[in-house]
């Protein structure tokens, strides 16, 4: 069974698709494991390409934006074997919806921070030991050292705003799927 991520922000035409897309970039290749990316809004605008500026970024950063379709998320979505949310708040709505999800629900920042400080697996991961890494980042809720500033965990939404704003976030979400993607135990981006 495929070792999925889903990422979530409010509408996903912004913050969502630019981790979904670039996440599936990095990882495009990885031949011990079958690895999904998807994402979803918790208030979808379904049907919605992603944002132009967003749109735009993700392309500077190396991913394909075209194809993207926004969605709202499903409670069958939370069956994901890694959640990773925008902000905190999206967290909670989440786990409103699906308190179960908790160990395997971070924001995208978190689970790079919490992840930060694992040793890398003896052998490359395949789809279990994927599911054994976010177990051991859930792990570290608790013990790790938390940001000086809870908000340092969560990514600004761009929508609307200006084109500084826009690769700021694309900024932020680059760093966090490269985080991820370390905390994860792959190999790190080329």
């Amino acid at each position: 069974m495929p070792f999925s991520v889903l990422f979530v922000c409010t509408g996903n035409i912004c913050r969502s698709p630019m981790g979904e897309r670039l996440f599936a970039a990095r990882t495009h290749g990885y031949d011990r494991a079958e690895i999904i990316a998807t994402s979803a809004g918790t208030n979808g605008l379904t049907g919605y390409p992603m944002d132009l500026p967003s749109a735009s970024v993700l392309r500077e950063f190396g991913g394909d934006p075209e194809g993207h379709s926004a969605r709202r998320v499903e409670t069958a979505d939370l069956d994901a074997d890694l959640v990773l949310t925008a902000t905190r708040d999206h967290r909670s709505a989440l786990l409103r919806i699906a308190p179960l999800a908790f160990r395997r629900t971070f924001t995208m920042r978190e689970f790079g921070r919490l992840g930060s400080g694992l040793a890398e697996p003896a052998d490359p991961p395949d789809e279990d030991g994927l599911r054994a890494r976010v177990r051991e980042v859930a792990a570290q809720r608790g013990f790790a050292v938390p940001p000086d500033d809870p908000a340092l965990d969560d990514i600004g939404d761009p929508y609307g705003g200006s084109m500084e704003l826009t690769r700021l976030a694309g900024r932020q979400v680059d760093d966090a799927v490269d985080a991820a993607i370390r905390a994860l135990g792959l190999p790190a981006p080329g």
